[in-house]
């Protein structure tokens, strides 16, 4: 639920409501598998003509692969139903179990509860953290880390997409929240240590 929410740019009400029905695993010609990913509602997209998202793993970040974690929940869906249907994100049942009932799906609530508590988990103060956390936090994701032009962020997300409301890419850029990358002495300073090496081109300058 993590991983799709944050790389699919998703509200948490989008992802909740994401099941089977919407997912396809594709196997490309060079043997390489992906997931199709199609939306059945959007708040910005309530009559059709969502663009469908296409995911790849991830061996680098495994603990971020999407494909993995589908992988996962499938094999844990079959044990379960037999054959997996309806929402893939469940209510809960006792300590450890889901709902076998396609149609009960996990609430907003228990959502929320659960974030909360996995960054208790990890000693981080839940409170400056909502709902948008993901958004947020994927969109800084592929500008950051990835480097995704801005436009290529604003066309995956499905913002904007007449580029009339600017605000919308900048809000989920920039947070009261989040930690300064640099010293205010160093932001000029051309003997200021590297950054960590990235994995595609290899650079540790901080313009790659």
């Amino acid at each position: 639920l993590y991983i799709v929410s944050m790389l699919c740019l998703l509200r948490y009400n989008e992802a909740l409501r994401i099941t089977w029905q919407d997912i396809q695993f594709e196997r490309l010609e060079n043997g390489v598998l992906r997931i199709r990913l199609d939306l059945p509602f959007r708040k910005t997209h309530q009559n059709g003509g969502i663009a469908p998202f296409y995911l790849y793993a991830n061996p680098t970040r495994p603990w971020m692969c999407p494909v993995r974690a589908f992988a996962i929940r499938w094999e844990l869906a079959v044990a379960s139903d037999g054959t997996p249907s309806g929402f893939i994100f469940r209510r809960k049942v006792g300590r450890n179990g889901w709902s076998i009932i396609p149609n009960e799906g996990m609430s907003t609530d228990l959502f929320m509860e659960y974030f909360r508590n996995n960054l208790l988990d990890i000693k981080i103060d839940p409170r400056p953290y909502g709902t948008h956390s993901f958004r947020r936090g994927g969109c800084q994701y592929l500008a950051r880390v990835l480097r995704w032009p801005f436009r290529n962020i604003c066309s995956w997300g499905g913002w904007a997409e007449n580029f009339d409301n600017p605000g919308t890419l900048f809000k989920h850029l920039l947070s009261w929240t989040d930690t300064p990358l640099l010293e205010r002495e160093d932001y000029l300073n051309p003997d200021r240590a590297v950054g960590d090496v990235c994995t595609a081109c290899n650079r540790s300058c901080h313009c790659s």
